[in-house]
């Protein structure tokens, strides 16, 4: 079984909340990581509070050298790559500068979410199955017939991480599950739509964040992804 661990497990392990060993226990389970724990830690330099060498040495104790990456044709692909490696590579001047222009807005879904005339209370008590298909009824009504895709395709929003991205995004939007607004979150739900993006050729993506546990739900659904979505208490019962 291929897993996938969000960054708040990793978190919840080094509170010891839980241990390393509740994970490599598990029989038959294999462990990934991808650049977006490393990018999250990069982001966390200079709080005291996280390790960048421990972070480090706790990925590696759980997945080795297992790396996902965005391979050909925008789709992730496995390759070996040790996690201090994908460290140095990640840290550069340019993915802050990424974060910083991602944070400032998301303009466009919120333009799109006025077309489509949302209100607070129409996703209230909706299964995540239902949400974009949902908003795919809606774009057709409003848009002429256009589909939430080929809307996408025609914005440039198409394809790899930037659909997981717009996905997300377009959800949060909507108000289902939306993420409390801080300066902070556009940049935590890239993170988010990263994880989900990468974790799509695992079996299961394991994240102790419900909010991005109904969205990838959401949007796995929409796109015919087989991953299961699991709080850690849940797999450690599997």
């Amino acid at each position: 079984m291929k897993a996938y661990i969000d960054n708040n497990v990793l978190v919840d392990i080094e509170v010891k909340k839980y241990s390393v060993e509740d994970f490599t226990g598990m029989s038959g389970a294999t462990y990934y990581y991808s650049d977006a724990h490393i990018n999250e830690l990069l982001e966390a330099k200079g709080n005291y509070k996280v390790s960048q060498e421990g972070r480090l040495s706790l990925i590696s104790q759980l997945c080795g050298r297992n790396n996902i990456m965005t391979g050909g044709f925008e789709a992730p692909e496995i390759y070996e790559k040790e996690p201090v490696e994908m460290y140095r590579l990640c840290d550069n001047p340019l993915r802050a500068f990424i974060a910083q222009q991602v944070n400032t807005g998301d303009d466009l879904f919120m333009e799109l979410r006025k077309k489509l005339n949302f209100d607070n209370t129409l996703f209230n008590n909706v299964s995540p199955e239902l949400v974009l298909k949902m908003i795919d009824d809606r774009m057709k009504q409003k848009l002429n017939n256009m589909d939430l895709l080929t809307y996408l395709k025609e914005t440039g929003s198409y394809g790899g991480k930037p659909l997981y991205h717009t996905l997300f995004n377009l959800i949060d939007s909507a108000n289902y599950w939306g993420d409390k607004k801080t300066s902070h979150s556009n940049v935590a739900r890239l993170y988010d739509a990263a994880h989900a993006y990468f974790a799509q050729i695992c079996d299961v993506l394991v994240t102790n964040d419900k909010r991005m546990r109904a969205k990838t739900k959401a949007v796995y659904s929409f796109l015919d992804v087989n991953t299961n979505v699991v709080s850690t208490n849940e797999y450690l019962e599997i």
